[in-house]
């Protein structure tokens, strides 16, 4: 994870570099789309949900190269797995111990930093770090003593993707987005990441 961060931050000082030298075109807009992911663990359910997200965006960009950092605020959500009680039984209200299927429900603001390689003369392939803090966490099913001491507020993650412009300052990005960060904050020997799918649509103001 820190190689990583390292990596997206030289690659970002050299973004800068290139696009000094050569004229520079700022690029500031709103973004909306859909992500498609899921929950890694032993006791959480492995299903794929989709959520929208909505946020923005801002940048620059040289002739081979982009830089690109978005505000993006979207809802997730964590299904427990059918042994979750027995395993994490400490962190459980009296009367619970019955459960299955229960639900974590998050709202998260993400922020992608990526540094972009012009492939074609309308793509660009993208890549960095992404952090994403949970300014809300809803325990739905009442089930935990206390939320915040079995899931950790804030997580790092990677992303690869692509970004198409369009005709009218539209473009469409793809992306995966690997979760790096255990996102566990019990003391239950047990990772639990999160890996998105994403498809959105930009519109340059």
């Amino acid at each position: 994870m820190q190689s990583l961060i390292r990596s997206t931050i030289v690659l970002a000082g050299l973004s800068l570099f290139t696009t000094n030298l050569k004229a520079q075109n700022l690029h500031v807009g709103i973004k909306a789309g859909a992500t498609v992911y899921n929950n890694s663990g032993r006791e959480l359910s492995r299903k794929f949900n989709a959520f929208p997200f909505g946020g923005v965006y801002l940048g620059f960009s040289g002739e081979k190269m982009s830089l690109i950092a978005e505000g993006i605020f979207t809802q997730t959500r964590m299904v427990t797995g059918d042994n979750f009680n027995q395993v994490f039984n400490d962190y459980i209200r009296n009367g619970k111990e019955q459960i299955r299927n229960a639900e974590f429900s998050f709202a998260e603001l993400s922020v992608p930093v990526l540094v972009g390689f012009k492939a074609l003369p309308f793509t660009w392939f993208e890549i960095g770090p992404q952090f994403t803090k949970i300014v809300n966490m809803n325990d739905r099913d009442e089930i935990l003593t206390e939320v915040s001491n079995v899931h950790k507020d804030s997580y790092v993650s990677a992303v690869i993707g692509a970004r198409v412009k369009l005709p009218l300052r539209l473009h469409i990005t793809g992306r995966y987005v690997m979760g790096l960060s255990n996102r566990n904050n019990t003391d239950v020997s047990e990772r639990w990441t999160t890996q998105h799918f994403q498809l959105g649509v930009g519109f340059g103001l």
